[in-house]
């Protein structure tokens, strides 16, 4: 991933300098020589799984329960190789402005692995999904960038560890590589602590965050890639106001929409969760812990999506060390909230302490860039958080006062009545959204209402 994403300035700058042969000669030698390198790590991961698992899950004390994880572990290992020859493909295809690969190949990967649970399970058991996520690596973040290049891409095989080019983008690279951030840590210290709890902890936190993601990925994901490309042209052609200038914008966008998006997500958090798990071996109070949990991630949501707008600005600078040495400060700062929280509240803790934690890296992030830059303007981002609050609260307010009207009249216990619940609590949320839109008309929703009326225009037939 870190790879991709370091890829895509070095790319963009060849393009600005008409120079797209020099920009594919990169490509072909990235491709094959870290390709190469990857292919080793792999195999010596395939061996090293039996050591690292245990390490990883300290409370699995179960030789079976550690076995099954080793193999589903070696199982899913050479999916890397498909996200990394998929997200370099991707790289390239972002700085042609062509985003719909990275849209669909997340949903084909998915799909892919359900199906694998499903068809394969009489077979294979639960490595019927971990076989679904070989499958789908290939056939969508893989394949799907691929077809999309196929008349653009110029690969040869290039086997070249001293070109010049490359030793740029490793030393680009490298960084993000061996740099320790909270977004990727995160998860491994959930896990850890989490693998201590009662039966079923893992479960919640995984789902929890899982759920949360899923509006972070609509927000400050998508936002975060697509804006990488312009950021990195405004950089090359010396544009610097403009490019802090958008930053700020960007920032502000994706905070007012996940703070939108995180209350939506967090008063209807019970239903949520009661119509997407519950079921099988997952149990009501499973669902109830999981949704306690949500609420809590959702606390973060904003300072995910911010966090990772942010660190666009130093990678489209071609600066990985700096956001790394600050995501590596804030790690070690920020690693007695786990410990304390856990001791003392349990996985509530662990989720309150994520939501904490990124906050912290959030706001540590922008003001090293602002630092850094002497450019950021502030404004923006505040305007986007201050009014993102206002509609988050206001709509979660109508949401919640829905939710207590439907109680008067039905208790939430099956599959149809969490889902009357739920369209209850959404129609609340819209009707406040709607008319936030039309009477207060903040920004950053006529941003996205008039991208929304230009695209539709534009399919008329």
């Amino acid at each position: 991933g870190t790879l991709s994403i370091t890829f895509i300035p070095l790319f963009s700058a060849y393009m600005a300098r008409d120079d797209e042969e020099g920009g594919w000669r990169l490509f072909s030698t990235v491709a094959t020589t870290m390709g190469v390198a990857l292919v080793a790590v792999t195999i010596a991961f395939e061996f090293l799984a039996p050591y690292l698992v245990p390490i990883l899950f300290p409370g699995f004390v179960d030789p079976d329960q550690l076995a099954l994880t080793v193999q589903l572990t070696r199982i899913v290992i050479p999916a890397q190789l498909c996200f990394y020859v998929g997200g370099l493909l991707n790289a390239t295809l972002f700085v042609r402005r062509v985003f719909w690969p990275a849209a669909i190949a997340p949903l084909i990967y998915n799909v892919c692995i359900i199906a694998g649970g499903v068809l394969l399970h009489p077979w294979l058991g639960i490595q019927g999904f971990a076989v679904g996520v070989l499958i789908g690596a290939a056939l969508g973040p893989l394949a799907v960038p691929l077809f999309a290049s196929r008349h653009k891409i110029r690969f040869s095989p290039r086997f070249a560890p001293n070109d010049p080019g490359f030793r740029e983008f490793v030393l680009l690279a490298l960084p993000l590589m061996i740099g320790v951030g909270l977004v990727t840590v995160d998860e491994w210290l959930l896990k850890y602590f989490a693998s201590s709890h009662a039966h079923g902890s893992l479960a919640w936190l995984n789902n929890s965050r899982k759920l949360m993601l899923v509006v972070f990925a609509l927000t400050g994901q998508a936002a975060g890639q697509a804006a990488l490309p312009f950021l990195s042209d405004l950089h090359h052609s010396g544009k610097a106001q403009d490019m802090a200038a958008l930053l700020a914008k960007s920032i502000g966008r994706v905070v007012f929409l996940a703070a939108v998006g995180a209350a939506a997500l967090g008063v209807s958090a019970e239903s949520v969760v009661h119509l997407v798990f519950r079921r099988g071996a997952f149990t009501a109070y499973d669902a109830d812990m999981t949704a306690t949990l949500l609420v809590c991630f959702c606390l973060g949501l904003a300072a995910w999506a911010a966090q990772t707008m942010a660190v666009r600005g130093f990678y489209a600078r071609k600066d990985t060390l700096t956001p790394m040495a600050v995501a590596s400060a804030v790690v070690i700062v920020v690693l007695p909230l786990y410990f304390v929280l856990d001791r003392h509240f349990g996985v509530v803790g662990l989720a309150l302490a994520s939501s904490c934690g990124m906050t912290i890296n959030a706001i540590v992030t922008v003001t090293a860039y602002r630092l850094r830059t002497r450019e950021l303007p502030l404004a923006p981002i505040l305007g986007g958080l201050g009014r993102g609050a206002i509609v988050a609260l206001t709509c979660g307010a109508l949401a919640m006062a829905g939710r207590h009207l439907m109680l008067m009249v039905l208790e939430p216990v099956d599959f149809l009545t969490h889902l009357a619940m739920l369209g209850a609590q959404a129609f609340a949320f819209t009707v406040g959204l709607a008319l936030i839109t039309i009477l207060w008309r903040p920004a950053e929703l006529e941003f996205v209402t008039d991208r929304l009326r230009a695209r539709f225009a534009r399919v008329k037939p």
